[in-house]
């Protein structure tokens, strides 16, 4: 039978992995760490408070909840915040009214609603985001395993960002199963979130806590571990929160964050899906609701519900 706690648990759980598959969440969100301001958060992510708070229908001066997951305006996008015009918009952002009136297919007077999102002139947010996501600036990784000594420093795709069929198989090895030396190739997709992290963090070395892992080795099946699709790592001189939030920005990703763990989970997949484990190392998981304290529960105690098959 599952306790109140446990019911709780599942329907919280569940309902932020439906969010979370949503269009409105498939690219930039933030999950609301204790202590973090609306402010702090957009400076961070270098957007305008106001369009920040917008974007997410609060006020500006609105306290936020841990685990709170807020939408992160795209450049060149603007929501339309509680008394803002099409006059005071341009004028803040240097445009005309005619030419901002004439991206969004308004009228000059038209009257807006709040929350309404107008794209700024010249600025193709379809194409420009096409444009970020097949562009990849260097395509070199590098990689280190720690159990096994090993590092590997590749180029996984060229200036084109066409795949590197050796690179490829370079990784396969690299990323094989410990105990069982099997390896298996890597999904494209799997390999370019690899370089947008490299190249986002500066080259900065991709720590492989857990990448490959055979059924023979890991008689769980359901692992996208198991097909290949999914590696645990940590970026050096990378708190984890930050490498997180960047793996929530990637599209169509499973991330899990580990808080009392020295990893952040990636697997490629069909949907966006992410999970918070706050289990320790050897621990079965423990999913809790969001801003929930893990101290309210047995450190070995499972949680009632997973969000998805890790």
């Amino acid at each position: 039978m599952i306790s109140w706690h446990g019911a709780w648990r599942a329907v919280a759980v569940v309902f932020l992995v439906f969010m979370l598959h949503s269009p409105a969440h498939a690219q930039r969100k933030h999950i609301v760490q204790q202590g973090q301001t609306l402010a702090a958060i957009a400076q961070r992510y270098r957007v305008s408070v106001t369009n920040l708070a917008a974007a997410n229908r609060l006020k500006k001066t609105s306290n936020l909840r841990v685990g709170q997951v807020l939408r992160i305006p795209p450049k060149g996008v603007i929501y339309v915040y509680p008394g803002q015009t099409l006059t005071g918009i341009a004028q803040l952002n240097k445009v005309s009214v005619k030419a901002l009136a004439k991206a969004n297919r308004l009228n000059p007077d038209a009257t807006l609603r709040v929350g309404q999102r107008l794209e700024l002139p010249g600025y193709s947010q379809s194409a420009k985001a096409s444009k970020a996501r097949n562009a990849i600036l260097s395509g070199m990784v590098t990689l280190e395993r720690p159990a096994s000594q090993e590092t590997l420093r590749v180029r996984l795709f060229d200036k084109s960002g066409k795949l590197d069929a050796k690179a490829r198989q370079r990784l396969a090895r690299f990323l094989r199963d410990r105990e069982t030396d099997e390896a298996k190739r890597p999904p494209p997709r799997l390999m370019r979130a690899l370089a947008y992290l490299a190249d986002h963090f500066n080259g900065r070395t991709i720590v492989v806590v857990s990448a490959y892992r055979s059924q023979k080795g890991d008689d769980s099946g359901a692992s996208r571990h198991s097909t290949g699709e999914a590696i645990d790592i940590r970026v050096e001189g990378v708190p984890n929160e930050v490498l997180r939030d960047y793996c929530l920005t990637l599209n169509k990703v499973g991330v899990g964050y580990y808080p009392r763990s020295s990893f952040v989970h990636i697997d490629v997949r069909s949907k966006a899906v992410y999970w918070v484990d706050w289990s320790r190392p050897g621990e079965p998981p423990l999913y809790l609701p969001p801003g929930e304290s893990p101290e309210k529960y047995d450190a070995g105690a499972s949680s009632a519900v997973s969000p998805a098959k890790l």
